[in-house]
């Protein structure tokens, strides 16, 4: 009995203390970040009620690659460097090694092929499709541990609570949503979280060693999955450097830093796409010159005072951003490509029309912030001016984070998704602080016993809970915007809207696609815009020229040539890229009630043509070409929408439009008057002229001899 006495104490002391615990703060915490994790699942799930199908192009890409990877078996992994897909910019086909990131495709086989090697079936494509929504759980808890660590509990909770329903956030992590940033953001920050734990005052060498080397392997998975990983490996640099420069350096401060720069920098040179080239980067510059500026604050940490090391330091930043600077002039430094530094230069991208006609790089306007972040914004900005008051080496992390990540926020529209999770917790701290600020005010003066006053706090937090319900809760729950996160998950997958922004389902061009799939010789080549050429490829099954992977602007160039030419001259350009057919999408509404006319829509070819003959006209010299006379196709303000009639009489693709312009007075409609197209032949449209269940329109035309 006495043995069995001792377990049974044991037991009983073990259930009082798991008591204690559950009736603490800590059970409430444990709930709050349970409920943030099921809302981010719930929202994010919501377009699986169309089926296992991916959103936007660009995962198509990913899918594909990881379907290679699968099909090799383990050994996909090592091939991968010499993947070659013929589906795509035939007839060189891509080498897939040299073009994409792995991070993707490689998490999505290695999961799979664990399974199966587990006796679990799971289809690829559903597998693919509900990654997203995984990653985007993790990232919820991940965000939370950051700000805990960095803030307290009361902001983290915050933080996890508002990033699960944050709009931005949700625009890239929901179903079907294959893409990069869903599984680089956890990353990102599960090493921003790592190395403020690796560079902590308290902390052994040794475990800074070990928690840089962790930072390094997280930072190193961002590295492997996405171009934006540059934003990483440079704030962490310019963080480090920022403590020194503020006098805050210590022995675990190189330490960590050394362990992170060369695990992330190692990972970097074995990526395919990056290589050993990529060390004389200014990205990754940034960070080797960090290390000899580290290494003079060892120095001067054990040989002056904390005036003379504050001159010293301070005094070599100055003389490192002149070297940096004549290392980039001079041409020993390579700048990142012009994409990527247009988001410090916006004007730049002037010289870039193939990333400028991509609504998504456009500059950021406050309509576009407001979508995203809602009226978490003032509270975010609230947290920043928190932040500068803490003066913590976390705060000074998030202080610099947010200056960088709000700025690239504003110059390009895509960039509101890494930036969804700093304002989560810059909204957190900032919303924990009113709140607490209110209860407490609402405390005292209770005490006091003045009642207007007491009502008074109160209507402070409920103000601002109303304030926040009407961004997220969904539209038609009482709520008359349409700006909740919940809104911009549940709509189709962008093919079956065909790319037309509504929420219900346009299927033309998934007829378009089984019509390809199931019509065409397998021997066909598909000409298109660069849009469309990952559905012709990945869901027709048949070969394109061009895809939204846009490697090559001088083969992009020569299609929107051959679309703004002459018939006579279009079909050559397409004869020589070995094209057999040529697929067009138009946009049209019909008016209502009647079948003698409607109006073109703009979200089709009828409006990116503007962009064919901008990027057309920047190549034209180099493909040995005239430039077109833009003037003479574009309307009055270089607008498609009016274009002249040389648009409509003489180019092919406004030829193969079949809805020809009708101008009386000031107005213009457009009727279905198809035209003969001289050396080619309409073989095959998604939907009958002024249908009234469709917005969009698929043609598809045979080149024939």
């Amino acid at each position: 009995m006495g043995a069995l006495g001792s377990v049974l104490n044991g037991v009983v002391s073990a259930l009082r203390s798991l008591d204690r615990r559950v009736r603490g703060p800590g059970l409430v915490e444990f709930a709050v970040l349970s409920l943030a994790v099921a809302a981010a699942f719930m929202v994010r799930v919501l377009p699986g009620r169309w089926g296992p199908i991916l959103s936007e192009f660009d995962p198509w890409w990913h899918y594909t690659v990881a379907r290679m990877i699968i099909d090799r078996g383990w050994s996909g992994f090592l091939e991968f460097r010499d993947l070659v897909d013929t589906m795509s910019w035939h007839p060189t086909g891509l080498n897939v090694g040299s073009t994409f990131y792995p991070g993707v495709a490689f998490a999505m086989a290695f999961i799979y092929l664990l399974l199966s090697s587990l006796g679990i079936s799971v289809s690829p494509l559903e597998l693919a499709a509900i990654l997203p929504v995984f990653y985007g759980m993790v990232t919820v808890v991940v965000v939370y541990l950051f700000a805990r660590y960095a803030l307290g509990r009361g902001p983290a909770l915050a933080a996890a609570l508002l990033l699960a329903v944050s709009n931005a956030h949700i625009s890239r992590t929901h179903y079907g949503w294959f893409d990069d940033e869903a599984l680089s953001i956890p990353l990102m920050h599960a090493g921003f979280l790592l190395y403020l734990v690796a560079i902590d005052e308290k902390r052994s060498l040794k475990g800074s060693a070990l928690y840089g080397l962790l930072t390094g392997l997280a930072l190193g998975g961002v590295v492997a999955t996405w171009g934006a990983h540059r934003f990483a490996i440079v704030l962490i640099p310019a963080f480090t450097a920022l403590l020194v420069f503020l006098g805050r350096f210590r022995p675990n401060l190189l330490v960590a830093y050394l362990l992170t720069f060369a695990t992330y920098t190692f990972v970097a040179l074995n990526v395919p796409k990056l290589g050993p080239r990529y060390l004389t980067e200014l990205s990754l510059a940034i960070g080797w010159l960090t290390i000899p500026y580290l290494a003079l604050g060892w120095y001067a940490y054990r040989r002056f005072d904390e005036v003379r090391q504050l001159l010293v330091l301070r005094g070599v930043v100055i003389a490192g951003a002149v070297l940096l600077l004549v290392l980039t002039v001079l041409g020993t430094l390579d700048l990142p490509g012009l994409k990527f530094f247009s988001v410090l230069v916006p004007t730049l991208r002037g010289a870039l029309p193939i990333v400028q006609s991509v609504a998504e790089n456009q500059l950021a306007t406050w309509g576009s912030l407001f979508l995203d972040f809602g009226p978490t914004l003032p509270f975010a900005l609230l947290g920043i001016y928190l932040l500068v008051r803490r003066g913590t080496d976390e705060a000074v992390f998030l202080t610099l984070y947010a200056a960088a990540a709000l700025y690239a926020a504003g110059s390009m529209v895509r960039l509101a998704l890494p930036t969804s999770p700093l304002v989560a917790v810059l909204a957190g701290l900032g919303l924990s602080h009113v709140l607490e600020s209110s209860f407490r005010s609402a405390f005292a003066a209770q005490l006091r016993r003045p009642s207007i006053q007491r009502r008074a706090f109160v209507a402070v937090p409920l103000a601002v809970l109303l304030a926040l319900s009407l961004y997220y809760l969904p539209s038609g729950a009482g709520n008359p915007l349409q700006v909740s996160g919940i809104d911009a998950a549940n709509v189709p997958p962008t093919v079956l809207t065909s790319s037309v922004p509504t929420r219900q389902p346009l299927l033309d061009w998934v007829k378009a696609a089984e019509w390809m799939k199931y019509n065409l010789p397998p021997t066909a080549v598909v000409a298109s815009w660069w849009d469309y050429g990952n559905w012709i490829s990945r869901l027709g099954e048949r070969k394109s020229i061009i895809d939204n992977t846009t490697i090559d602007s001088k083969r992009i160039a020569l299609i929107g040539y051959a679309f703004m030419s002459p018939p006579n001259v279009s079909r050559a350009i397409f004869k020589e890229l070995g094209a057999t057919h040529v697929l067009i999408f138009i946009t049209f509404a019909p008016f209502v009630g009647g079948t003698t006319g409607g109006q073109l829509l703009f979200f089709g070819d009828e409006s990116k043509w503007y962009w064919m003959l901008k990027i057309a006209n920047q190549e034209a010299k180099n493909l040995g070409l005239e430039p077109i006379d833009e003037e003479s196709l574009l309307g009055p303000g270089g607008s498609p929408v009016n274009a002249q009639q040389k648009f409509w009489d003489e180019t092919t693709l406004g030829l193969m439009i079949p809805y020809k312009p009708v101008r009386t007075g000031t107005q213009t409609y457009y009727v279905y008057d198809p035209k003969e197209v001289p050396g080619y032949r309409l073989v095959y449209s998604s939907s009958p002229p002024y249908s009234i269940n469709t917005y969009a329109y698929v043609y598809i035309y045979e080149i024939v001899d």
